[in-house]
């Protein structure tokens, strides 16, 4: 008989003691807690069949511990009597509110204690017993609900099995078929493998499932390794992580249909006789799917045999009505030639392509119909088709139309050769399509001119600018170092032009920057090399600008110089816009963060700051031409091309950016470049 374990929960150590003295010779086994915290993490780890509580406990006491205990589905189960020297009422009730099952008062008696004890583990075991058996009803009704309400039998095949690994814990969960006449079987769902389907096994490995077969009965194997029944696969079982086989018959109408198979890791006695019921329910209610889903098979082998035989007959089909029929209902134009190219059947859809009537479409040559530019072309495909040799399964011809004019047509042969005399041709109308094409074709080549003018215009403007815009910027130099006196609006004037003069010609660079970039990846001089070097190279070229504004400039580097394939120019423009705008963004004695990485094949760049951000809202934008953020402090002086550029540099190496930024959390902008 199998020892009940009880838990004794005392704060006082002679208290536990005459406990134990009590229960010893009743062979019970016990563990022991000194305080209502220690009481609850020995209740999950031992799992007790009862628990015995002081009810007065120091930090939490035997009402708190019970509720706690309650409140755990691990623990719920679990009778509680509490022990308790109180004569108040009040306490009593207050325990049993919290789910004390029982009580008893000091001083009591060993007969009495015993007594309370066992009456408990029956009372819980009963409850187990009542909730296990309408857990398992609960669960055989849904299978049986869905056997009888679907005809998807994967689907209840998963459903069964899911079920069962569900309430009996176990490795793996499997239903299999059985195929007489071929020797094998096919794992039809697998609790452990969700996709599969139909998996054939061949039984002369598991004389298990064999065994079953023969007998119709259930069989238990609690040590697969030793068990003389798995001789002759024991080789195959010795590296399992399993060693107990649970084979249950799927039986439809006295004939084993399949099996239900439950692999789990136990020791003697792996079953309970509730599973083995359980089980077997299962297996009966399961027997109808199964037999549906071995009917579903063979209609399908059925149906595929149906389908080989139709598609034969359909190749010896010679017969003019058979074709006549086959053609006459298809909606693209269907016709058959023979050699000499004239129509042998034509359906109606290939009589309206071609403009004409049956009578005339009989009594003449394919060739008759089309443009005459294209007859030698199709002359040519037909004999080569007829000789075996190589030709066009697929042309687009010109096919006379009645007003005089052409259509488009487009022309498939079927590469099978009918009975070796005839070639089945299909035609379909694609005028309209040309003429959608050769539009988008016109289309696209103006957008290509327009571009090519605006850029052209850009680069004529731009030149024209800068040397006035340069002169401009002169004199206004030559006028601040002249030791003349200006009053202070003359000043602020030419401080206001000077200015000026500095963001056209930046502005101008920029955009003959655009011009130069439209071609730039044909232009482009991709070499192999650490990317950290032009890294450094512009950090070293930039850092008095953040130093004048107390900003510090920090490098993550990995272990080894990471390598890319990058053109350095561009690459040196890129990072120098990325930087000069995180130290233009950053407010003074902010960071600026470069961190370098790789994934994926590419080398990742990353340029963050802890200035003001980018609003999500304008996030989708800021890569495009001529845009700036307007709003309040996050408004942008400048044209708005410097991101701009540095994605067009960016595409031209076939790699990516992109930024990730919040208003007040500053902004990270990350780029990447091919490795290889």
């Amino acid at each position: 008989m199998v020892q009940k374990k009880v838990l004794l929960v005392d704060d006082q150590r002679f208290a536990l003691q005459l406990l134990r003295d009590v229960l010893v010779p009743s062979g019970f086994l016990m563990e022991e807690a000194r305080d209502g915290r220690e009481a609850f993490r020995k209740a999950l780890d031992f799992q007790p069949d009862i628990i015995l509580m002081d009810m007065i406990m120091p930090d939490l006491d035997g009402v708190e511990v019970c509720r706690m205990l309650k409140n755990d589905r691990r623990t719920s189960a679990i009778p509680v009597i509490v022990i308790t020297a109180s004569k108040n009422k009040e306490n009593l009730v207050e325990a049993f509110e919290a789910g004390a099952d029982d009580y008893i008062t000091k001083p009591f008696s060993s007969h009495e204690l015993r007594a309370r004890i066992l009456s408990n583990i029956i009372k819980g075991e009963a409850v187990r017993l009542l909730e296990q058996k309408a857990r398992d009803s609960e669960a055989l009704l849904e299978i049986s609900q869905a056997v009888n309400s679907t005809l998807d039998t994967d689907e209840i095949m998963r459903l069964i099995v899911n079920r069962i690994a569900e309430h009996i814990p176990v490795n793996r969960c499997s239903i299999t078929g059985i195929d007489d006449v071929n020797g094998c079987g096919y794992v039809l769902a697998s609790s452990d493998v969700p996709a599969i389907n139909s998996f054939r096994i061949d039984l002369k490995r598991y004389p298990e499932i064999r065994e079953v077969i023969r007998t119709g009965q259930s069989l238990i194997v609690e040590n697969m390794k030793t068990h003389p029944l798995m001789e002759e696969v024991r080789d195959a079982v010795m590296s399992l992580d399993f060693n107990t086989l649970l084979v249950l018959p799927v039986i439809y109408h006295k004939e084993v249909i399949g099996t239900l198979v439950l692999r789990t890791l136990r020791d003697k006695n792996a079953f309970t006789p509730r599973e083995l019921k359980f089980c077997q329910l299962v297996a009966n209610v399961s027997a109808v799917a199964l037999k549906n889903a071995r009917l579903f098979e063979r209609a399908r082998e059925e149906s595929n045999e149906l389908r080989e035989v139709k598609e034969q007959l359909e190749r010896e089909l010679r017969e003019k009505e058979v074709f006549e029929t086959l053609f006459a209902h298809a909606s693209e134009g269907l016709i058959v030639l023979n050699v000499l190219g004239e129509p042998e059947y034509i359906n109606d859809s290939a009589l309206q392509i071609l403009g004409t009537t049956r009578d005339v479409a009989m009594n003449a040559i394919f060739a008759d119909f089309l443009a005459e530019d294209n007859c030698a072309e199709a002359l040519e495909n037909h004999i080569n088709f007829f000789l075996g040799k190589e030709y066009r399964s697929r042309l687009d011809l010109r096919v006379k139309s009645p007003d005089g004019g052409t259509r488009w047509v487009s022309i498939s042969i079927s590469s099978h050769r009918l009975g070796g005399e005839f070639a089945i041709i299909s035609l379909n109308d694609v005028t309209e399509e040309r003429m959608n094409r050769r539009h988008v074709e016109e289309c696209n080549a103006r957008l290509q001119e327009l571009g090519r003018l605006k850029s052209e215009f850009i680069n004529i403007a731009t030149h024209e600018l800068r040397t006035p815009v340069t002169i401009l910027q002169s004199y206004c130099q030559l006028l601040e170092e002249e030791t003349c006196d200006l009053s202070a609006d003359q000043q602020r004037y030419l401080d206001g032009i000077s200015e000026t003069c500095v963001r056209l010609s930046t502005l101008i660079t920029q955009m003959l920057d655009i011009g130069k970039l439209e071609a730039v990846s044909s232009e482009l001089q991709l070499r192999k090399a650490r990317i950290d070097e032009p890294i450094d190279e512009v950090i070293a070229s930039l850092k008095p600008l953040a130093a004048m504004k107390k900003q510090s400039i920090v490098v993550d580097r990995l272990p080894v110089g990471v390598m890319a394939d990058f053109d350095r120019d561009t690459i040196v423009h890129l990072l120098t816009n990325l930087l000069d705008n995180a130290i233009k963004f950053t407010p003074d004695g902010g960071e600026i963060r470069l961190s370098i990485g790789a994934s994926n094949g590419c080398v990742l760049v990353t340029v963050a700051d802890t200035g003001i951000g980018i609003p999500e809202k304008y996030r989708k934008r800021v890569f495009d031409e001529f845009w700036r953020v307007r709003d309040g402090e996050l408004a942008q002086h400048g044209a708005g091309l410097g991101l701009a550029i540095c994605k067009k540099i960016i595409d031209a190496h076939n790699g990516r950016i992109w930024v990730d930024s919040a208003t007040g959390k500053g902004c990270r902008i990350t780029f990447s470049l091919p490795s290889s």
